[in-house]
């Protein structure tokens, strides 16, 4: 009776181990509304705000030549955001692909209102394709579970800024984002790495709530007629030539070095470095009534 009993256990696990491993997963299906007002949320984010970003050194000086009016270039105005940069004025959908037989998810489906992102993570163990196949705005991923958290991969995705303020991040990144649920709030934590223009990984977070009777309008987006950048003209400085390149820093009391970025800015330690560093003189104030 007793050894019928043991023999029988190791049955029971293998019958119960995929179900509980099941029961890991997570409906992230639903309209999610974004929460926080971080400035890197902004759409406008200042000029020379690269501080706590781990830019190398050519990352740097593309940032400097920036130049706001390249959003004003027809080519740039209905550029999507990446999916490393899931914020902004994003309202988010989320839906799934569901194999009829065995009910399990195929593909989780993102759609983000601003400029109408959609990306697709796949969750059927294909593989990724071959470094030269097609580089797209979304890229390709692919998902598997870590307990409670989807974590998903992206490669194969177009060079695209990693702030509309300058620094950029290139075709050959591969970008790691964790997402979970925690009640009514879903939160993303997404791992950028590199090899050409990010000295370490860099990590972003991001968080929506749930909001089932939202509505998303649409978003239609055609270049803009009324653009005063005549064809061809790519607006940028050349080097030390960026008039408001600083103008962050004198305004915040940050040196303009610390400003500009680097991997040493992300830690506590630089703190005591950035004691060391002459700061820009303020600008002054604009007088008014209400100095009088």
């Amino acid at each position: 009776m007793h050894a019928t009993k043991r023999s029988v256990l190791p049955l029971l696990l293998l019958i119960l181990l995929p179900g509980s491993a099941a029961f890991a997963q997570v409906d992230f299906s639903g309209l999610w509304v974004p929460v926080g007002d971080r400035v890197e949320q902004n759409d406008n984010p200042p000029v020379g705000m690269f501080a706590g970003m781990p830019l190398n050194h050519p990352d740097q000086l593309r940032g400097a030549a920036y130049n706001p009016n390249m959003f004003d270039v027809a080519e740039n105005v209905c550029r999507p955001y990446p999916p490393d940069m899931p914020f902004g004025p994003a309202q988010l959908h989320i839906w799934t692909d569901v194999d009829k037989t065995t009910q399990q998810v195929i593909a989780y489906h993102e759609h983000f209102f601003y400029h109408e992102q959609e990306y697709t993570i796949w969750m059927d163990g294909r593989p990724h394709p071959p470094d030269y196949a097609l580089h797209t705005w979304g890229g390709f991923s692919t998902g598997a579970w870590e307990g409670g958290t989807l974590v998903y991969t992206t490669t194969h995705l177009k060079e695209s800024y990693i702030l509309p303020n300058g620094p950029a991040r290139s075709d050959r990144a591969t970008v790691r984002t964790h997402l979970a649920r925690y009640g009514n709030y879903l939160t993303a934590y997404v791992i950028v790495y590199d090899p050409t223009y990010l000295a370490e990984p860099y990590v972003r977070p991001a968080t929506w709530v749930y909001e089932p009777t939202l509505q998303i309008p649409p978003y239609p987006c055609e270049e803009a007629t009324e653009t005063v950048i005549p064809r061809g003209v790519v607006p940028n400085y050349l080097p030390g030539q960026n008039p408001v390149l600083t103008d962050f820093a004198a305004e915040h009391g940050i040196p303009p070095e610390a400003a500009l970025g680097g991997a040493e800015t992300m830690y506590p330690e630089y703190i005591a470095k950035m004691k060391k560093m002459k700061l820009l003189p303020r600008p002054a104030k604009n007088s008014g009534a209400e100095d009088k």
